[in-house]
C-alpha cells in the first residue's frame, strides 16, 4: 500500500510534465491567428541614390593678358552675349606711349641698320679690289648684321605693344550667359603670374549637367543613357529627369570611401535649374509596370519553431517544383539541425528565388516557392510561381503571427 502511495502521484506528475511539454505547445501552436499581406499589380522601381552639384555643359573663364587698369565694362551677371562681343576694356594710355616709344626706337634702329648697310655694301666692293683689308671688311659686316638684328628687335617690340593694345579689349569667345563678374571698373589687374579671372560665361543653361558621386558599391548598377529622376531644394514636390552621359573613371576617395563621378545631362528649357543647385538623384537601374508584387515582410516572416517542424514535410514536397541543383541543396539544408531554424531555413535559395507562407481553403499553412524580379526596401516582383500555377492578385501572403487570447 505504501508502495501504490508513492505510485499514483508520480503518475500524475509525468502526466503534467508530458502535458505541458509536449501535447499544450502543440494544442498552442495550432492557437495562432496570423496577419496577412496581399500581392498585388503594379509598378516597381529599383533605384540607386546619390547628390550632385548642377552645372553649366561648358563654362568658359574669361581674363586678361596684360596688366592695367579697367577703363570699362559692359556687361553684367545674366546678360546674354554673343561670340566676338565687347565685354571690356583695359586703359590704353600707358600701352599708347610704350608704342610712341617703340615706333620711335624702331625708326632709330632702321636709320642706323641704313647707314651700316651701306656702309657694308661700299666695303664689300673695295675688299674685292683689295683695297681694304679682310679685317676692316668683316668689322663692317658684322656690324651690318647687328644692325639687321635690331631693327628686327625693334620692329618685333612695336608689334607687341600692337597685339596687347587688341588685347586691351576683352570679348566672349562663345556665346552664352554671364554667370560671374569678377572685376569693377578701375580696378587694376595684374597678368605677371596668372592671367586674373574677369568674367565666366556659361555657354548654354537650356542644357546643363550633374555630377553626382557614386558609391563604389553601387556604380556596377550604373549605365550609360541610364535615366536619373532628381530633385532640388528649391522646388521639393517637382521631379525633374536626366540620362546618364558619362562614367569616370578616375576614382575619388572621401572619408575613406572611393566614389565615381558620374555625368547626367540635363534638359532646362524651362529654365528652373541653376548652377550651383544640389540635386538629390535616383538612378533608376530597373523598372517594370503592372507586375505581380508582393511586401517583403512576407519574405521575411520567421515561422515559430514548432510551426517550422510542422511544415517540414509541405517544404520538401513543394520544393520538387525547383531546379534539381536547388532543390538539393534545400532539401539538404532542411535536413541539417544548424539552418533549419526559423531565421535560416530559406538561406540556401538563391537570391532570385524565395518563398512565403500562406493558408490554403481548409485553414492549412501552405508555402509557395516563387522567382523573383526587382527588389526594393518594401516590395518585390513575383515573376512567377515554380509549382506553375496562376500569378493571382489578391493572394495573402502570411507576414506576422499573435497569439490569441
Amino acid at each position: 500500500m505504501k508502495k501504490l502511495k508513492w505510485i499514483v502521484p508520480l503518475i500524475s506528475a509525468i502526466g503534467i510534465g508530458v502535458y505541458f511539454v509536449v501535447i499544450k505547445p502543440k494544442i498552442d501552436a495550432k492557437n495562432i491567428a496570423f496577419t496577412y499581406t496581399s500581392l498585388v499589380k503594379g509598378d516597381i522601381e529599383s533605384i540607386v541614390s546619390s547628390t550632385g552639384t548642377l552645372e553649366a555643359i561648358n563654362t568658359v573663364e574669361i581674363g586678361t593678358q596684360i596688366s592695367g587698369t579697367i577703363k570699362r565694362i559692359y556687361v553684367d551677371y545674366n546678360d546674354k552675349v554673343t561670340a566676338g562681343q565687347l565685354l571690356a576694356e583695359m586703359d590704353l594710355k600707358l600701352l599708347e606711349t610704350n608704342l610712341v616709344s617703340a615706333q620711335a626706337n624702331w625708326a632709330v634702329s632702321e636709320a642706323q641698320y641704313n647707314r651700316v648697310k651701306d656702309e657694308f655694301q661700299r666695303n664689300m666692293v673695295l675688299f674685292e679690289k683689295n683695297v681694304i683689308s679682310e679685317q676692316e671688311f668683316v668689322a663692317s659686316k658684322y656690324a651690318y648684321e647687328q644692325a639687321l638684328s635690331a631693327t628686327k628687335a625693334a620692329s618685333a617690340a612695336v608689334k607687341n605693344i600692337q597685339v596687347n593694345i587688341q588685347f586691351a579689349r576683352i570679348t566672349s569667345p562663345i556665346s552664352g550667359t554671364v554667370i560671374e563678374r569678377s572685376v569693377e571698373e578701375g580696378q587694376t589687374v595684374a597678368a605677371s603670374f596668372a592671367t586674373p579671372k574677369m568674367f565666366v560665361i556659361a555657354e548654354d543653361l537650356s542644357k546643363m549637367q550633374i555630377l553626382a558621386d557614386v558609391d563604389e558599391s553601387d556604380i556596377g548598377y550604373i549605365k550609360n543613357q541610364m535615366q536619373v529622376r532628381f530633385t532640388v531644394q528649391t522646388y521639393p514636390d517637382k521631379p525633374f529627369l536626366g540620362l546618364v552621359s558619362q562614367i569616370r573613371l578616375q576614382p575619388i576617395q572621401v572619408n575613406n570611401v572611393v566614389n565615381y563621378q558620374v555625368v547626367v545631362d540635363v534638359d532646362n528649357t524651362e529654365g528652373l535649374l541653376l548652377p550651383g543647385m544640389t540635386a538629390n538623384l535616383e538612378f533608376i537601374t530597373q523598372k517594370a509596370s503592372d507586375v505581380l508584387l508582393i511586401n517583403n515582410s512576407a519574405l521575411r516572416f520567421r515561422p515559430n519553431e514548432l510551426m517550422l517542424e510542422d511544415i517540414k514535410p509541405v517544404l520538401e514536397e513543394k520544393a520538387k517544383v525547383l531546379p534539381d541543383a536547388i532543390y538539393q541543396n534545400f532539401v539538404r539544408a532542411i535536413h541539417n539541425e544548424e539552418t533549419y531554424v526559423p531565421a535560416r531555413f530559406k538561406k540556401s535559395l538563391p537570391a532570385t528565388t524565395d518563398g512565403f507562407f500562406y493558408t490554403d481553403d481548409k485553414g492549412n499553412i501552405d508555402f509557395k516557392f516563387i522567382e523573383i524580379g526587382i527588389k526594393t526596401g518594401l516590395q518585390s516582383e513575383v515573376k512567377r510561381f515554380f509549382d506553375g500555377s496562376e500569378v493571382s492578385e489578391d493572394m495573402k501572403a502570411i507576414n506576422g503571427i499573435k497569439s490569441k487570447k
